[in-house]
This record gives C-alpha cells, structure tokens and sequence, in this order.
C-alpha cells in the first residue's frame, strides 16, 4: 500500500503497483458508480450494501440520500481503511453516520450469509479491485448469484468493472455472469484520466426496476448530471462488439492485454 501526494492529481491510494484512487478524478468515478442505479429507480433508497470503498468515496455519495436508513460496508483489508481515514480524509464520507454498518471480512462471505439470511438491499455496489489475488471470488458466478438473492425487488447492483481498452475479456465476463442471474442488465461508462481511459460499469436489476438508463429525478454533481446519465449507455462500436462476440469459458479472465 502507498499514499502519495502528486503535484496534479493530489492525494491517491496504491495497491499493488495499480493507482486505486486520486483526489483529481475520484469525484467521476464515485458519483458515476453511485448516481446512475440510486438515480435510475424508480423507488427512494432505503437500504444499501458497499463492497470494499475502504477510500469512502462511494460511502460518501451514498450519505447524499436522506431516504437511506441502513448502509452496510464490508472492507477487507483493515490497514487499507485505516490508512485511507487517516491519510485521505478529503476523500472519505463520514465514517460515523448512525445509519452505516462497517464490517471488516469478506464480502463474498458476507454475501452468501445475507443471501442465506434474506436479506434485502436496495443497492448494491461493488467497488473492488480488479480480478486479482483475493478478490477473484467477488467475479466469480456464485458470488453473482448470491448477490441476486440479496436484491430487493426493484434494486439495483452495480460493480465497476475494468478498463476494456486494457482488460477486454472482465466487462463481457461481468455482464454475462449477471445475466444469468437477472433479466435487465445495462454496461455504462465513465473517463478515468489516472486509470488511463474509460472504466465500464455493469448495473443488474429485476425488470420490476425498470429503465434504469433514464434518471428519475434531477441531481448535479461535480460530474453527474441527467443528461451524462443517459449519455454513459452510449457504448463505443468496439465495446459492443466486444459484448457481441464473447464466448464464456468458465474462467475469471485475468490479463492485461490491450483490445489495439
């Protein structure tokens, strides 16, 4: 783990040589993962479930929401989020909001004992690290499985889900493991500068969700307003393409060859 403090893109969060999070653009990605499936329900959020965040940038725009009334977080690695509460602050939401629930273990652990349980959430968000080292079960089908059993009727789960220009095979993947488990599943995406292009988004709900692609009421953000919202389905030809032709194999796809 290292934090670091650059002349332009200010404080970030390293793990495993991969820039995690900047102060720069973190506001993109965190507004874009949380916005569009709070924003394109239909119903007001009551509940929320957040995999990892141990920066609180996701945590940070779900407290955005009075309607919220109970906001689980499972982070894994306990130094990771005590290093991000001490040395990212600007970052983070507020860690001691009577309505969160923070939980240090495994989130697919977690998963398969709510689902078991029947709990319910109307939003789950996934912001993991790539499919490497521990946190290749959280793209595993199972997981994908027992994160639909634990969806309210009109919920929504979104998970971030790579960078296609440099894992091409993880967005397809996604999507088609969420489409095994629900009928309405949509990619979007947003730029990531520090990431070095455009992160895809996968969201997956019941259809009693409905169009999740069209926001149901007005919010602007630094980056997020209706009119991105809609825009951020409008997928490049070759990411379509990527979608058209892939084949399951069964396997996590984990590598890093570029789609050019």
């Amino acid at each position: 783990m290292v934090i670091f403090d650059n002349a332009q893109w200010g404080k970030g969060l390293i793990l495993d040589g991969i820039v995690q999070v900047t102060q720069g653009d973190e506001f993109i990605y965190h507004e874009m993962m949380v916005h569009v499936p709070a924003l394109g329900r239909e119903k007001p959020i009551r509940s929320v479930l957040i995999i990892g965040g141990a920066d609180g940038g996701v945590l940070r725009e779900v407290q955005r929401y009075d309607s919220i009334e109970r906001i689980v977080q499972v982070e894994l690695d306990k130094e990771v989020l005590i290093g991000c509460r001490k040395y990212l602050p600007e970052i983070s939401g507020n860690w001691k909001d009577p309505r969160l629930q923070l939980i240090i273990g495994d989130g697919a652990e977690y998963v398969e004992k709510a689902a078991k349980a029947s709990e319910k959430f109307d939003l789950i968000i996934l912001d993991s690290t790539d499919p490497i080292g521990p946190a290749i079960v959280l793209f595993e089908p199972p997981f994908h499985k027992n994160l639909a059993a634990c969806l309210s009727e009109t919920g929504v789960i979104v998970r971030q889900s790579g960078l296609p220009v440099t894992m091409p095979k993880v967005m397809p993947f996604i999507r088609k493991c969420f489409l095994d488990v629900l009928p309405n599943v949509r990619v979007y995406l947003a730029p990531m500068p520090t990431y070095g292009g455009e992160i895809a988004f996968v969201a997956a709900a019941r259809d009693e969700a409905g169009d999740i692609t069209t926001p149901k009421s007005a919010y602007f953000g630094k980056y997020y307003n209706p009119d991105i919202h809609r825009a951020s389905f409008c997928l490049p030809s070759w990411w379509q393409k990527l979608i058209e032709e892939f084949q399951n194999d069964g396997q996590v796809p984990i590598e890093t060859k570029t789609y050019f």
